[in-house]
């Protein structure tokens, strides 16, 4: 007989209203004996009514004011925790109701369950990400019966796809594992796995299942890209990132734009014109299952790349500023 893993499941909280309620209500009734686990929601600085949302349930609720971002509030609520089994769980995604039965069965950390983030639209931003993964991340995305599960490790782990977004793993690994800084700048999520992935190679299975509320207005996947782009500089595109010689070339191609668009800037601004629309037909040929596909990477893609490269400047202007201010 198993024996039962007692378990600290952690949600970080920033305005998340919206999918709070049906998160806790899933995640108070889970198959699983009560006193075997504690629910710890950290609402941090929240503006809308996430705090008494989550006073509505039997959670150990904990303010943070103002807001200090995802790592701040995790680790928070990893300290606080009784268990040394801790279970990450953002608020836009909801487990099923055997998560922790299932987790204890498997008894195996650092583990990433299969969540499903595609809602099969055709159309959309939904639909737009799901061709972007599926071509980033083959043939490990989406997870199938056919390769139900796979070991993330040092030497696959720029390749694999990864998060925090539901994450088991035992609380002094994951304390150990943190960065040094903690702001809203630092990865908070991919810094954090290379180093646990040190210290023991990551399971992500289908065996544990979750889904993932996906941003489908545009406001909100905007503000989302935006925020993730200085993320994803912090640790990609520094010195020795897995795509710091590529943004190195894509800054070099910057300069020389700017320095042919001063002598010849008729001639320059036609041939970017032309590099731009014929790169983008390149790009929705290579992402697309589909003619419609074509048309959806065409709508959405400038919107994206936009706003994830105005996220990378952000990043940048804070690097090259850092101590001068």
């Amino acid at each position: 007989m198993t024996e039962i893993t007692p378990f600290s499941i952690i949600v970080p909280v920033y305005n998340g209203a919206e999918t709070l309620e049906a998160l806790l209500t899933i995640l108070t009734a889970q198959d699983y004996p009560p006193e075997k686990y504690e629910i710890i929601v950290v609402n941090d600085g929240s503006t809308d009514n996430s705090a008494e949302i989550a006073q509505n349930y039997p959670v150990n609720l904990i303010d943070l004011k103002p807001n200090q971002g995802r790592v701040v509030a995790r680790n928070t609520g990893a300290k606080a925790a009784q268990y040394e089994r801790l279970v990450f769980n953002d608020v836009r995604v909801t487990p099923n109701k055997n998560l922790l039965r299932t987790l204890n069965e498997r008894n195996y950390q650092p583990l990433i369950p299969n969540i499903e983030d595609y809602d099969g639209s055709r159309w959309g931003f939904a639909r737009f990400f799901y061709l972007l993964l599926c071509k980033l991340y083959y043939p490990y995305y989406p997870l199938s019966q056919a390769e139900p599960e796979f070991f993330i490790t040092p030497d696959n782990f720029d390749e694999m796809p990864k998060g925090t977004g539901l994450f088991c793993c035992d609380k002094q690994l994951w304390l150990a594992c943190q960065p040094s800084a903690t702001n809203k700048m630092v990865s908070d999520d991919t810094k954090i796995l290379r180093q646990i992935v040190e210290h023991a190679h990551i399971l992500r299975t289908l065996s544990v299942a979750a889904t993932y509320k996906q941003r489908t207005e545009f406001g909100p996947v905007m503000a989302h890209t935006l925020q993730r782009g200085p993320l994803f500089g912090d640790y990609y595109l520094r010195p020795g990132g897995y795509h710091f010689k590529l943004y190195l070339i894509i800054w070099l191609g910057i300069v020389l734009f700017m320095i042919g668009l001063f002598i010849w800037p008729i001639i320059v601004l036609l041939f970017m014109i032309t590099i731009g629309v014929t790169g983008l037909f390149v790009i929705a040929l290579y992402l697309s299952q589909s003619w419609l596909d074509i048309v959806v990477v065409f709508l959405y893609f400038p919107f994206i790349i936009v706003a994830f490269g105005f996220g990378i400047l952000k990043w940048q202007i804070a690097e090259l500023t850092k101590g001068k201010v």
